[in-house]
């Protein structure tokens, strides 16, 4: 299917300046209202978009910005687009277009396929700045060579191109990418991208108990951080090949969503490498199931 048999040109807001991507987002909303197409009133729509954004930004850094409403009993799906004559800096980052969407409470079938082909779109082309410039037939003839699919796979919600690490990564260059990355998981790569164990800070904090703690059924005594002081006395001796534990997870780019959350849920993982043949390509976590699916 085609982007541009959603978007009606007449909610096509090209070269128009806002001084703030809110002012665009109340202008499309007006487009709708004029054309009644809006279950409820303007008002309660901007109210709902606002409510949505206080929840965190959806401006990407690709410089895409999705803001939307869901509306309880809307069956349709509305989509505006503002194309800024030049980008529009913010703080949450840099507006080269925005797609508003409007859609139910759990959202049209078509919402995600088409966020999806979206995000695709923004790896190729120079896209969205090569649309500058463009009048509002020329953006509609761009949409309409934009397809999507209606099926989803992992590989359209997963974190592409995941911090990865080698078997000889130091266990200081390892807590400085848990550290500095805000990560909580690392997969460990050969030299050809293939994925050959993991490692959590889980792993890191058992490794600074030794077994004979383990085996104390009481550590209330243990006042001190000794354990953990020996190992940052060795952390530039002890290597990622040392702590490591064999991976036995993982998708196919190919795999259902429903697939992953039967694995996250089930089987208690918090992520899953997903795998193009033997090397990988991205990861999949409990957040991108929240952010992307439950509340994208």
């Amino acid at each position: 299917m085609k982007l541009g048999s959603f978007i009606d040109k007449r909610a096509i807001l090209a070269g128009d300046h806002f001084d703030h991507y809110y002012d665009a987002i109340d202008a499309l909303i007006d487009i709708f209202g004029k054309l009644d197409l809006l279950p409820v009133s303007t008002a309660e729509v901007k109210d709902k978009v606002r409510e949505r954004e206080a929840q965190g930004t959806t401006v990407l850094p690709t410089g895409v910005a999705i803001p939307h409403a869901r509306i309880e009993g809307f069956q349709d799906l509305l989509i505006g687009v503002w194309i800024p004559e030049e980008p529009l800096k913010t703080e949450q980052g840099e507006i080269g277009i925005l797609f508003f969407f409007l859609t139910s409470q759990v959202g049209s079938l078509n919402y995600l396929p088409i966020l999806s082909s979206i995000a695709r779109s923004c790896s190729k082309d120079n896209f969205p700045y090569n649309l500058k410039g463009m009048n509002i037939h020329q953006i509609q003839d761009y949409f309409n060579g934009m397809v999507f699919r209606k099926e989803l796979t992992v590989e359209d919600i997963m974190t592409p191109d995941p911090v990865t690490c080698s078997k000889d990564t130091t266990l200081e260059e390892l807590l400085d990418l848990f550290f500095e990355k805000g990560l909580s998981y690392i997969p460990v790569i050969d030299e050809k991208n293939r994925q050959i164990g993991e490692v959590t800070i889980k792993d890191v904090l058992s490794e600074g108990v030794p077994d004979y703690i383990k085996r104390l059924g009481n550590v209330r005594f243990l006042k001190t951080l000794e354990p953990f002081e020996a190992l940052l006395r060795n952390e530039k001796t002890i290597l990622v090949k040392d702590i490591m534990r064999p991976c036995n997870r993982g998708l196919p780019k190919e795999a259902s969503i429903i697939e992953a959350v039967s694995n996250i849920s089930s089987k208690g993982y918090r992520h899953l490498p997903i795998f193009d043949g033997k090397e990988l390509i991205g990861l999949v976590s409990e957040t991108d199931i929240l952010h992307k699916v439950l509340r994208g």
